[in-house]
């Protein structure tokens, strides 16, 4: 009689510890499903905040009845590769730079004249680029990206387009 409640206990044992082992590998598959679901809501979210902002850069800010963007610049009086100061069809120049890890934009018809337009997310870093596309200088370059690190994982978004200056002069 010992010797079947040994055999009993035996398997009651091994069929615990394979429970327990079923148990820990679907807890760390969801654990990492979970991790990895997260990381991709956060990748695109910050994705689709990247594309809003280079779309506002390029549309521009709804000031005294129209949108003074960057597609409706006259003329760009300076360019570096975090800066942007161009003069509007209203004959403003406004301007958006990278500023203290954020995206600011100035003008002087603006209220607040000084706004931050994006502030990336906290443990984040986000780069803007500004450049000469065309030799003629009628083309503006602009990259805008931002990676952080979410659930242990780099996401990053990024958006790059080019801006013909349409309003521009011609000599």
């Amino acid at each position: 009689m010992l010797g079947k409640k040994a055999y009993a206990l035996a398997e009651f044992m091994v069929a615990s510890f394979i429970v327990v082992i079923l148990f820990t590998s679907t807890l760390g598959v969801y654990v990492m499903i979970r991790a990895f679901s997260s990381s991709s809501i956060a990748e695109e979210n910050l994705q689709r905040d990247i594309n809003g902002v280079m779309s506002q850069i390029v549309r521009g800010m709804k000031e005294n009845g129209g949108f003074y963007g960057l597609r409706s610049a006259v003329s760009v009086t300076s360019l570096s590769p975090t800066k942007i100061d161009y003069k509007g069809t209203d004959g403003n120049v406004r301007e958006y730079n990278l500023s203290n890890g954020g995206l600011i934009y100035t003008s002087p018809t603006a209220s607040p004249k000084i706004q931050t337009i994006y502030s990336p997310p906290a443990n984040s870093t986000m780069t803007l680029q500004f450049w000469w596309a065309s030799a003629d200088q009628e083309t503006v370059g602009m990259y805008l990206s931002v990676t952080q690190r979410v659930a242990d994982r780099p996401i990053s978004g990024s958006v790059s387009t080019y801006v013909n200056l349409r309003n521009m002069q011609k000599s």
